[in-house]
């Protein structure tokens, strides 16, 4: 049943996701890609405060979002990230409204979920728009998206039918390291497709299985942190948006890293143009 429901969600989502890069590819500028990800960070923050405020903590929503499409619209612009200047700014923000707002009690709670819900969403999601920026960025965001969702579903399928070894019981009770392993083969796979037939110049076989091993990596690890923070919030799912699927949040959670650990990598290896 489980499986049908993952099927039945999964295959719109697919088709949307494959409209949408043909469109951004067709277009050229990026601008699909844009709007795209700021819908996705603000479906994700909303849940995340909507998380939160079920477990008793009401954070400063509206700052959060305003902030959070800025950062993003900007970021669309930008030649690279100047976190520091915004994040002063943010909370300086941030600040002027709870002291406006008058309410002393559980502020400091308030101002770190608030902040919390701005740097795990679309401060993490601007990295995959610099990535698109970058040279050859429209078949990068593709492998991103190919590594990363392939691996998130090949880990479900291995974890469900082999899946002995617990990886972290307590944050994830289902995520298995066979599990974490067949992510990694599918990762590999979907890399070495992408590799081969969405770039002009295809990147070296040590550029793809590196960037693929850093994009799974993050992909994981962004997978366990948002479990750490459902958990914290007392709740499995972000969202009952997609059956079998969850939330936006659910959605994008794989991307909160492996877009900043794929930048790096690519960085380190000079190939940002």
């Amino acid at each position: 049943m489980q499986i049908r429901a993952r099927i039945f969600s999964g295959a719109p989502v697919v088709a949307a996701a494959i409209g949408l890069l043909k469109l951004d590819w067709h277009y050229g500028s990026g601008l699909v890609s844009g709007l795209v990800v700021c819908a996705l960070s603000l479906g994700a923050q909303a849940e995340f405060y909507g998380m939160a405020a079920k477990s008793g903590i009401q954070a400063r929503s509206f700052p959060g979002f305003v902030a959070g499409l800025a950062w993003l619209w900007w970021t669309i612009g930008a030649d690279g990230p100047h976190p520091l200047h915004f994040l002063t700014g943010f909370l300086a923000l941030l600040l002027i409204w709870e002291i406006l707002m008058g309410s002393t009690a559980e502020a400091p709670v308030r101002l770190g979920v608030t902040l919390l819900g701005w740097v795990a969403i679309p401060f993490l999601l601007a990295y995959v728009l610099l990535i698109r920026q970058m040279p050859e960025g429209w078949a990068w965001v593709v492998f991103l998206v190919a590594v990363c969702k392939t691996g998130d579903s090949v880990a479900w399928l291995v974890g469900n039918i082999w899946g002995r070894q617990k990886m972290a019981p307590e944050v994830s009770p289902n995520k298995t390291w066979e599990g974490a392993v067949g992510s990694l083969g599918g990762s590999l796979i979907a890399g070495w497709i992408v590799a081969s037939v969405a770039f002009v110049s295809p990147p070296s076989t040590f550029i793809w299985i590196g960037a693929a091993l850093v994009a799974n990596f993050g992909g994981q690890l962004g997978d366990l942190s948002e479990s750490l923070l459902k958990r914290g919030f007392r709740t499995k799912h972000s969202a009952s948006l997609l059956p079998g699927l969850g939330g936006t949040f659910d959605m994008v959670d794989s991307f909160l890293l492996a877009g900043p650990f794929l930048y790096a990598f690519l960085y380190q290896l000079d190939l940002m143009g």
